[in-house]
């Protein structure tokens, strides 16, 4: 009976947790801190990195999140026929800031990907948090 009793509180507690740096939006995406998603790159190759800024900023002196693919968000719309093979995948979107990336994450959930995780802050915050980027240049 005792032991019932500490695994009830034990499963009781673990239903109350969340995940620090995680939320979900009422857009159907996940919402993620630098951190988080620095880990996932680092925890797993099957994750998809789509850069919404522009091709110019994408190869600028800023540069971009190592692996990513650039996905203009003018554009996006019009790439969604080469994106279609990664309906299926964690996408991880990032723009310049969080709103033109969250507006992407958006689109996409909408367009039916399934996984779709944004970078709160875009790679700006990415950058704040002292993560790498690359440069194409």
């Amino acid at each position: 009976m005792r032991r019932l009793l500490v695994f009830l509180l034990a499963l009781t507690a673990l239903a109350g947790c969340k995940t620090v740096g995680v939320s979900t939006t009422d857009d159907g995406f996940a919402e993620i801190s630098p951190m988080v998603a620095n880990e996932m790159l680092l925890d797993t190759n099957q994750v998809v990195v789509l850069d919404v800024r522009s091709a110019a900023d994408y190869r600028g002196p800023g540069g971009h999140i190592a692996g990513s693919l650039n996905a203009p968000f003018d554009t996006i719309e019009r790439q969604l026929p080469e994106l279609l093979p990664y309906t299926n995948n964690t996408v991880l979107v990032y723009g310049e800031t969080g709103t033109d990336g969250a507006i992407a994450a958006k689109l996409l959930t909408v367009a039916g990907f399934r996984n779709v995780v944004h970078i709160d802050g875009g790679l700006r915050a990415w950058i704040e948090r002292g993560y790498r980027t690359v440069n194409a240049q």
